[in-house]
């Protein structure tokens, strides 16, 4: 066992070397409890970064197929207007048919979130295409249409959304590992001048690594 240095000193040195070792003493102490507050709290925040990343990629997966699932169906209302519909000048009716159609297409694809409900105003002015006249198949045309550039719109964000919740995920998941190998060094220093702490400042150091090994993701 080493021999402490301060029993070569002078009585007035030893009492200065005792106090600058206790002060040592709680001032380790005192960072290795903050950085182990530190650690825990980076803990949990790269948890709650990777839940969120686990969420952008379901959505982003869910995105993906909703703008398959439409580029799929106006490949098939592609086909069924590749048959030209007959043409003439129908009647007033006919067109306040034509107008109801495309309104509640429209309201549905809306409600169904295929579609903001802003294009409800489109439809009103006629904006984009929307024209209550068309035959049904050509409204269909231009409804599928839309509603696959907004889903692949929608799947553009969502995949940069992704990306920016897996490079906040890594930047939270590495700022975890940088303070749980700090909190052990601080604990390690800590543990090795508690000797010299105020016999009721002395305890039992935590465990800092207690379920650090199994959360590593």
């Amino acid at each position: 066992m080493a021999q402490d240095p301060s029993h070569a000193l002078p009585w007035w040195s030893v009492l200065r070397h005792r106090a600058r070792r206790r002060t040592d003493a709680v001032e380790a102490q005192r960072y290795a409890d903050e950085v182990s507050v530190a650690a825990s709290r980076a803990d949990d925040a790269a948890q709650r970064w990777q839940n969120c990343r686990r969420q952008a990629e379901r959505h982003t997966d869910e995105a993906w197929h909703a703008w398959q699932e439409a580029e799929q169906r106006l490949t098939r209302t592609r086909t069924a207007a590749a048959f030209p519909a007959p043409y003439g000048f129908g009647t007033a009716t006919e067109f306040a048919d034509r107008e109801r159609f495309m309104r509640r297409s429209v309201a549905a694809a809306v409600e169904r979130g295929d579609l903001p409900a802003t294009v409800m105003t489109d439809l009103t002015t006629g904006d984009g295409g929307w024209n209550p006249r068309l035959h049904p198949v050509e409204q269909e045309l231009v409804l599928h249409r839309a509603i696959a550039a907004v889903r692949h719109h929608l799947y553009r964000q969502a995949t940069a959304t992704e990306a920016t919740a897996r490079h906040d995920a890594e930047l939270a998941r590495a700022a975890r590992d940088s303070l749980r190998l700090e909190a052990d060094a601080a604990a390690t220093r800590a543990a090795a001048l508690r000797q010299y702490l105020p016999a009721r400042d002395r305890r039992v150091m935590p465990a800092r690594r207690r379920g650090w090994v199994q959360q590593t993701a």
